[in-house]
């Protein structure tokens, strides 16, 4: 085939990739968000080893590449009970990876690096297998055979590229990267529908392959279950082992775990993804068996290519090519991504912390990226050639399978301690790389030929305590587990469990300043939209899991030492929560005091003002009723001491007498009617016929408007009421009378209702002063020699009944009042 188009093909495919992943930042947000876009993301578990590596292993070893997926569909089984735990107390705690649970679970400080450490190497074989799956593929449809050339080092440059711009935009990995996910959903369904197109060409043209096989004693055994106990242990180990490492695979994690925006899309992803596994595992034996039929000198990696080429089918085979480098990228941008997370979460954090350099640790983090893909590519060219496809990814599952006891111990059983899980993890560590790491240097030629033999017969890397006849990937996974699971539950068990990490409290003040100086303004904005009604301790532990999720759990801890301080024991904490406990209830009391103090001292105020007012109002009535017995007397002395008067002065005298009696008689009234109010006499409310009353008042001041010669005028609505009878016509005398005393020819009475019955009294006389407008209504405030409480008394009559009273502007002088049509408020003594 052309380089140059495959060449073309290739970066075609590539951009097309950096479009889905701008769509999903950008318009596609919702579609990345979805159910499906979830499910499909966690198909990133099938790679190259999958598209490639499963036909040549189906075509060498038989069905033997299925218990690669039967693990996972098993392992879903599981996820209501695990992933949902895992789940919650990563949105607790903002967990990125395996590594910061264990670390959070233990707070061993070893740990996290050792985890985060032993990953990243752990893991370059798989993502050499995959820079090995496009340059072997490129290779073949060019036609060459040997050296592999560099076509891979410019695609793991692009696959960085493409991580870096869209996975490490913040600084804060826990964050959702749509972009991604909607890019990685993109490419398994290219993978899937191209594989599944590559099988049914070739089935349509070529027919079924199973008679033919039945005619091929050789190829028999690929059809047959495994035999003996080798074989059965084979299977169940790689059942396992698949099962382990779709849990704990970094990429996995981050799949399903860090990019999961609703629990509920588990459901569909429960089912869908089993269907999506046995989708893509329909082509396999078949084409496995094609290719040993058809071309049983050819690569069995490759015979997904050779198949298409073979039928003659160029566009077929280039399909072919693109649905592995989507396998590929796939894997490689998410796994590149999720471990430079691990590498600066554990490994950079603490050190750019002590170099007071923790400001640079996003570009380190892309950093980290790009030397992940350079040290997979150096791996690829140093071993890649010595292993076929799915032997390199299973010793990176074998790798990834010994964080599985410190973390499900860790999850479900609270006897695991930190020595057990640190030993356990050393154990498995130094298990794996004894028996399938440095054995597979040595296939390469990088260790003498003689390390396969081992010291000693009962240490051969490939055969330890003599085991024989079992493959060394299901021997050195073996061996790794069953170390690091003794290590870890019989250290546990000899062990006691460290202090619980000290929890810390703080001021958030202190708190916000220090995630503004980390992270940054937004972070700080929205650490106070949560802390800001927590107590200490709690805001101490939200800064810490902000900034755990953005630097690492360690690194996080080292942060927050310099603004908090260490909570008391809890022996002590009691007496310390009993201590802030008085003391509130201390300044709760003293508050209460001070208000109580207030009150009575505006009590005091108010009762020096009415005591005040009592000796006014004495004094003013002892004024008031001074003139009239004055007068009364002076009279009386008059008429006793000159028995002959006239009967003209006599009758004079005698009418000035009377005059002056009934304004002490109506000055006892006033007064009266003062003091029932100020004794709170309550309100004897009835049905009250409102135009009845105005019509009696009318009839009560007749005679004295006649006498001085006013004309009466009136308006009077029908208004029915519940109201005080007495004191609404008390009112309304009062204002009657004042108006006739000032009245030049007429006064006027009107009635109307709207929401409240309104009453207005005006005359025509020479009205209100401007400067006494505002006294009118004040006791004693007389400006026409009358005893000053006639309007003191309507406005506080009124304010009793519920109502309001003013003086109106205009010509004479109107005085208005309301009454509530249902009577709502009772207080008998007046004022509201």
């Amino acid at each position: 085939m052309n380089p140059l188009v495959l060449f073309l093909s290739l970066f075609l495919y590539l951009g097309l990739l950096f479009l889905v992943a701008l769509l999903g930042e950008g318009r596609g947000r919702a579609l990345a968000q979805s159910p499906w876009a979830y499910t499909l993301s966690l198909a990133v578990y099938a790679t190259a080893w999958t598209f490639m590596g499963s036909v040549g292993r189906a075509a060498t070893e038989g069905a033997s590449f299925l218990p690669i997926y039967l693990g996972p569909t098993l392992v879903l089984l599981l996820w209501p009970f695990l992933q949902e735990r895992l789940l919650s107390l990563a949105r607790a705690h903002r967990l990125t990876s395996w590594a910061d649970f264990l670390y959070l679970r233990f707070g061993h400080g070893l740990l996290g690096p050792l985890a985060a450490g032993f990953l990243v190497v752990g893991l370059l074989p798989y993502l050499a297998l995959q820079l090995k799956a496009i340059a072997q593929a490129f290779l073949f449809l060019r036609g060459e055979e040997e050296p592999l050339t560099d076509i891979a080092l410019p695609t793991a440059l692009l696959l960085a590229l493409f991580a870096i711009l869209f996975g490490t935009r913040r600084l804060d990995p826990s964050e959702r990267h749509q972009g991604l996910v909607l890019a990685v959903a993109f490419e398994s369904l290219v993978k899937l529908l191209a594989l599944l197109l590559v099988g049914g060409v070739v089935l349509w043209q070529l027919g079924s392959p199973f008679p033919q096989v039945q005619n091929r004693p050789e190829l028999l055994s690929l059809l047959l279950p495994p035999e003996g106990l080798a074989g059965y242990l084979e299977w169940v180990s790689l059942v396992l082992l698949s099962g382990l490492a779709f849990l704990f695979l970094p990429r996995q994690f981050h799949v399903s775990v860090v990019e999961n925006t609703d629990p509920q899309h588990l459901r569909l992803a429960a089912w869908a993804f089993p269907l999506y596994l046995l989708l893509i595992n329909l082509p396999v034996l078949p084409l496995a068996l094609f290719g040993r039929l058809l071309l049983p000198e050819g690569n069995p990696d490759l015979y997904v290519l050779a198949l298409p080429m073979e039928l003659g089918s160029a566009p077929l085979a280039l399909l072919a090519f693109l649905g592995g480098v989507s396998a590929a990228t796939a894997m490689v941008v998410v796994e590149s991504l999720a471990l430079s997370i691990l590498i600066s979460n554990h490994l950079l954090s603490p050190l750019l912390l002590r170099f007071r350099a923790l400001g640079s640790l996003l570009l380190w983090r892309r950093i980290s990226i790009l030397a992940v893909m350079l040290l997979a590519y150096l791996y690829f060219r140093l071993a890649g050639e010595a292993y076929a496809l799915v032997a390199m990814g299973l010793i990176s599952f074998v790798a990834v399978a010994q964080l599985a006891p410190a973390s499900l111990l860790g999850l479900f059983w609270k006897g695991a301690t930190p020595q057990g899980a640190l030993a356990g993890l050393l154990g498995g560590i130094l298990a794996w790389a004894y028996t399938l790491f440095l054995p597979a240097l040595a296939r390469s030629g990088w260790l003498p030929p003689f390390f396969l033999e081992g010291p000693h017969p009962l240490l051969r890397p490939e055969g330890l305590l003599g085991v024989q006849g079992l493959d060394p990937v299901t021997h050195g996974f073996l061996a790794s587990l069953t170390l690091n699971l003794a290590l870890t539950l019989g250290v546990s068990l000899f062990t006691r469990r460290m202090a619980l990490q000290e929890e810390r409290t703080g001021e958030v003040e202190e708190l916000a300043a220090l995630l503004r100086r980390v992270l940054g303004l937004e972070a700080e904005e929205a650490f106070r939209r949560q802390a800001h009604t927590l107590p200490g301790r709690e805001a101490a532990g939200l800064a810490e899991t902000l900034l755990a999720g953005s630097v690492g759990p360690a690194t996080a801890k080292l942060l927050l030492l310099s603004v908090t301080r260490a909570v008391p024991p809890e022996a002590l904490r009691e007496e310390v929560e009993e201590a802030a406990r008085e003391s509130r209830e201390l300044r709760a009391y003293a508050q209460a005091l001070e208000e109580a103090r207030k009150e009575l001292a505006e009590a005091y105020e108010r009762l020096k003002a009415l005591d005040q007012a009592k000796d006014e109002l004495l004094a003013a009535v002892s004024h008031e009723l001074k003139t009239p017995l004055t007068a009364v007397r002076a009279l009386a002395e008059i008429l006793e001491a000159n028995p002959d008067l006239s009967e003209e002065e006599r009758r004079r005298f005698v009418a000035l007498l009377a005059k002056e009696t009934a304004r002490l008689s109506r000055l006892v009234e006033e007064v009266l009617a003062y003091t029932r109010l100020q004794a709170g006499v309550p309100l004897l409310r009835g049905p009250t016929d409102l135009r009845a009353l105005a019509a009696e008042a009318l009839a009560l001041v007749e005679p004295l408007a006649r006498e001085r010669g006013i004309t009466m005028e009136s308006h009077l609505a029908e208004v029915q009421t519940l109201t005080d009878r007495d004191r609404v016509l008390q009112v309304l005398l009062n204002l009657l009378h004042n108006a006739l005393r000032h009245a030049r020819s007429r006064v006027r009475l009107e009635l109307l209702a709207n929401r409240e019955a309104l009453f207005r009294v005006s005359d025509d006389g020479p009205g209100v002063p401007p400067q006494a407008r505002t006294l009118v209504f004040e006791p004693f405030q007389s400006f026409s020699g009358s005893t000053g409480l006639g309007l003191f008394l309507a406005r506080r009559l009124v304010e009793s009944l519920g109502g309001r009273i003013w003086l109106e502007e205009g010509e004479g002088a109107t005085f208005a009042f309301t009454l509530p049509l249902e009577v709502e408020h009772e207080d008998s003594g007046g004022g509201r």
